[in-house]
């Protein structure tokens, strides 16, 4: 249902006379928001929409029952067609109600079988597989995330014995939209899993990715930009969980600067993000615009690293 942008607008707002009445967010329901109004971002914001609204789906079919080594693909089938019955009713006829149970029974079975399995244990990272990874990636290794070229010394790091490893040069400032280089492990490299570990992704090469240690703690496990908490972090106090990964998100799925003919991609560059709308604009999951650091035009995004004393406020 689209009604007009006044209603929307005004509906949907954060208002203390509405926020928490059950009647407004039944309405709130029907709205959808223009389209024309969330500019360039809009299909990123409402495909993480749909990913995680499916994910929650599955996640009410999991039963604590279903976590023995013992459980077989039919206990899981009957189970979950019992709740499909339950949940959809006389909405869709018998046929249907067993193709979904069907299809979500094969996501429940497997994910159970992961969290029953040994391989749920992480495997040791070699140092023959660290040295594979970065033959992939080449004589300069950058984040796969942020584009961030890794040091010499963190290059080391990820190869040499605890013992051996060498302090990382921290920078005087840091960007506080994407304030990587606050304490060693940002700038560091670490292997993220392309599919969460956490949700059954593998323990091999074709899952790895080099990624830095702050890029790392920000995505988690996390698969879209709903699943985040928005709680800030540590004593820096510069964004919430949310905000930084919603950052990550948004450059790790387009991967270039969006500044018009710059060729610079996270490949060869260093990416963050700025306001489509202007500088002085706020920088939301919606005006998100990653550009390259040439490109990288706002006053005042760079703080003293060292923040803990005097906390930055937005």
């Amino acid at each position: 249902m689209v009604l007009p942008i006044e209603s929307q607008l005004a509906g949907s707002i954060l208002q203390s006379s509405n926020n928490w009445d059950l009647d407004v967010q039944k309405k709130l329901s029907e709205y959808k928001a223009p389209d024309y109004l969330m500019g360039p971002r809009g299909s990123l914001l409402q495909g993480d929409i749909s990913r995680e609204w499916f994910k929650w789906i599955v996640d009410q079919f999991v039963d604590k029952s279903f976590l023995n080594n013992t459980i077989h693909y039919y206990q899981v089938y009957s189970d979950v067609l019992l709740s499909v019955e339950h949940l959809v009713g006389n909405q869709k006829d018998d046929d249907d109600k067993k193709n979904i149970a069907k299809l979500i029974s094969d996501v429940v079975f497997e994910r159970i079988k992961f969290l029953n399995s040994e391989e749920r244990r992480r495997k040791i990272i070699s140092l023959s597989l660290k040295e594979d990874l970065l033959s992939i990636y080449g004589p300069k290794p950058r984040c796969w995330l942020t584009g961030l070229e890794f040091s010499s010394d963190a290059l080391f790091n990820f190869t040499a014995k605890k013992i051996d490893k060498v302090s990382l040069k921290l920078p005087v400032y840091v960007d506080k939209y994407r304030p990587i280089g606050v304490n060693d492990r940002d700038l560091s490299i670490e292997i993220d899993h392309l599919y969460p570990f956490s949700y059954g992704g593998k323990d091999e090469l074709d899952n790895y990715r080099l990624i830095c240690g702050w890029a790392n703690k920000v995505k988690s496990n996390h698969v879209t930009g709903y699943s985040t908490g928005t709680r800030v972090s540590g004593a820096n106090k510069l964004y919430p969980n949310s905000f930084y990964y919603w950052v990550v998100r948004t450059i790790g799925l387009k991967r270039k600067c969006e500044v018009a003919n710059c060729q610079r991609t996270i490949d060869n560059s260093e990416l963050t993000v700025c306001s489509q709308l202007g500088n002085s604009k706020a920088i939301t999951p919606v005006s998100m615009k990653v550009v390259c650091k040439k490109h990288d035009t706002r006053k005042n995004r760079y703080v003293p690293r060292n923040l803990s004393k005097e906390p930055f406020h937005i």
